[in-house]
């Protein structure tokens, strides 16, 4: 299935700059073989390339004061989902979060972080968002709510983007 490593390795491949390049080892990050899997991947990096082109969110995440550490990741983890509510724009935000840390790891030379962020995506979707991706139907779901996009699921994608602005701005 998509994992936050298989995103965050194609993130940082396609977008990380020459000063930012990991492995598919050092990610822990599997090829991905089933064409489901990979069009759902695909899907993930055209929402995660439309994060790229908020200037906002982007100013926010390369403040230099924003380091890649645990209490950093678990304030913003939480903060996207603090009301309880669940969409898939949140989840994406999130992915795209831990993958500007990664990113962030990566150019300051502190590699060893970069599974330990990994660990803490994959943490934090298994303790408070497997039940509600299950409940759209798993990973496929992304798909069928994104892959036709309407105002509304405009509207949702933003609502996540917009959670993870203000989040970054409080901090």
């Amino acid at each position: 299935c998509v994992s936050p490593r298989s995103f965050i390795f194609e993130r940082v491949r396609r977008h990380g700059g020459a000063d930012a390049v990991v492995s598919r080892e050092e990610l822990g990050a599997a090829e991905l073989c089933d064409p489901n899997h990979k069009k759902l991947a695909l899907c993930l990096q055209q929402i995660g390339d439309e994060l790229d082109s908020n200037t906002e969110l982007q100013r926010m995440i390369n403040d230099s004061a924003l380091t890649p550490s645990k209490e950093v990741f678990v304030k913003v983890a939480y903060e996207i989902f603090s009301d309880g509510r669940f969409n898939w724009g949140r989840v994406v935000a999130l992915f795209y979060f831990a993958c500007r840390l990664v990113i962030k790891a990566v150019i300051t030379h502190i590699p060893t972080l970069i599974r330990t962020i990994i660990s803490w995506t994959s943490d934090y979707l298994r303790d408070h968002v497997i039940n509600w991706i299950r409940e759209q139907g798993g990973w496929e779901g992304i798909r069928s709510h994104f892959g036709t996009p309407t105002w509304q699921t405009v509207g949702v994608f933003l609502a996540g983007v917009l959670t993870t602005v203000v989040v970054i701005r409080r901090m």
